[in-house]
């Protein structure tokens, strides 16, 4: 029996002195992107083009046509722009402040900025620091590279699951001389070591990585090679800003449909839990 007063389990209430300081967040959060040249947008809660996932919510609408509620909004933001409001507006850096669904009833509040025709990944991990200091707290950020790691892939002949698993311990064993200290990295000092060592098909992908984390030198940074982002449009370099181990923010660079594209989106559930 469901009493009254019940809410699905994943669902989300806010009320006093956690929907003022949510409010807050997200307040602050849009004068920072307006301030950076952003403009908003809300997409509908609705959709008939999210990516298919094990956990999207979807349903038949009155026409009979497969719909799904928003389980994503940054491919959705950017598709919104290029296709329907191309004629629109010519802009190209948009933010949002809402939430995602994903089955059965989990909703995911988000505060996230897309650059359309772009790929400055560097200006986005700054933009993003600054609305997290702005909500008080200072994260460590991780930097790595999904094109690093499909050419790993290729090199060491492993399993993709292997990497989404996180088992990287099955590496530490290699014949091949480089790759326990690729998978040791952390720091970017440590780049410079392994330039003359590892294969030449990577050693562009470890430059990208190592300009990237030069660029961020203001923050606290962890190169993490071997770590599989999860969001699957991904394709160079990402990041994560971590705290307290949990994920409070991530974002990268993809194909947009008009050219490279970047974006991050900001978990604002977990931002307010950590930084209570």
């Amino acid at each position: 029996m469901i009493e009254e007063y019940e809410i699905p389990r994943g669902s989300k209430l806010y009320f006093g002195e956690s929907a003022r300081r949510k409010r807050a967040i997200e307040n602050r959060a849009a004068e920072i992107f307006i301030q950076n040249g952003f403009e908003e947008i809300i997409t509908p809660l609705f959709s008939y083009h999210q990516t298919a996932s094990k956990d999207l919510i979807t349903f038949s609408d009155a026409d009979n046509y497969s719909a799904a509620l928003r389980r994503d909004s940054a491919l959705e933001v950017s598709r919104l722009i290029l296709k329907r409001l191309g004629r629109a507006t010519e802009h190209r850096k948009w933010f949002y402040i809402q939430p995602i669904c994903r089955y059965p009833t989990t909703e995911i509040n988000q505060i996230g900025a897309e650059a359309i025709g772009a790929n400055d990944t560097v200006m986005l991990i700054g933009l993003c620091a600054k609305i997290l200091e702005e909500a008080g707290v200072k994260a460590i950020l991780q930097i790595g590279s999904i094109s690093l790691l499909k050419k790993l892939q290729e090199l060491l002949k492993i399993d993709e699951q292997t990497l989404i698993r996180h088992e990287i311990h099955k590496l530490l064993d290699r014949r091949e001389g480089w790759v326990r200290p690729l998978v040791e990295l952390s720091g970017v000092e440590q780049l410079d070591g392994l330039s003359d060592i590892v294969p030449d098909e990577i050693k562009g992908e470890l430059k990208r990585l190592k300009e990237t984390a030069l660029a961020c030198a203001g923050f606290e940074t962890v190169l993490s090679p071997f770590y599989y982002a999860d969001m699957a449009y991904y394709d160079e370099i990402y990041f994560r800003f971590l705290l307290n181990k949990k994920q409070v923010a991530m974002g990268g660079g993809y194909e947009s449909g008009e050219g490279r594209a970047a974006g991050f989106a900001i978990y604002t559930d977990t931002l307010l839990s950590v930084g209570q």
